[in-house]
């Protein structure tokens, strides 16, 4: 019987770090602005709902949907998010009807809908902390950014 070479394990196969869940978290002061926003603006739903901490899902519960936590400073993370610097990209089914009816709600479009060259028709809009949200659905990337898609 002949001997089977067998792939060689990575070296680094061991020190992976594997989680099928992660949820950005937002130090700010203004969690009540932050929940009228997310939960009766964009619609999305509550995970957890607390005086000291706001978690709110894109989607319906035991959905994969998109999830982000915002929390009062306190010695873990004593410094609130400075209201810039950080962007979240959120996928949805159609960006233009996304962004007609966030306008019909009373959100600001910071930059109305457009088609991107790498592949995404997006508008954005920022949250009351200043987290900029990059809402977009997939559309054929450019010739210059086919290959770097993956």
């Amino acid at each position: 019987m002949q001997d089977v070479a067998q792939p060689k394990a990575s070296p680094f196969a061991e020190h992976l770090m594997h989680s099928d869940h992660i949820v950005p978290i937002v130090t700010t002061p203004r969690l009540q602005q932050t929940r009228a926003f997310y939960v009766d603006l964009l619609g999305w739903q509550l995970t957890f709902d607390h005086s000291h901490y706001l978690g709110v899902r894109a989607g319906p519960k035991g959905s994969t949907a998109a999830e982000l936590g915002f929390m009062l400073p306190d010695a873990d993370s004593p410094q609130p998010f400075p209201g810039q610097g950080i962007t979240f990209s959120i996928r949805v089914a159609d960006a233009d009807a996304e962004c007609a009816r966030l306008r019909a709600r009373g959100v600001p479009i910071v930059q109305e809908p457009a088609d991107m060259p790498w592949g995404a028709r997006a508008f954005v809009i920022a949250d009351p902390n200043g987290v900029v949200l990059y809402v977009a659905h997939p559309i054929p990337a450019a010739v210059e950014f086919a290959a770097c898609v993956r």
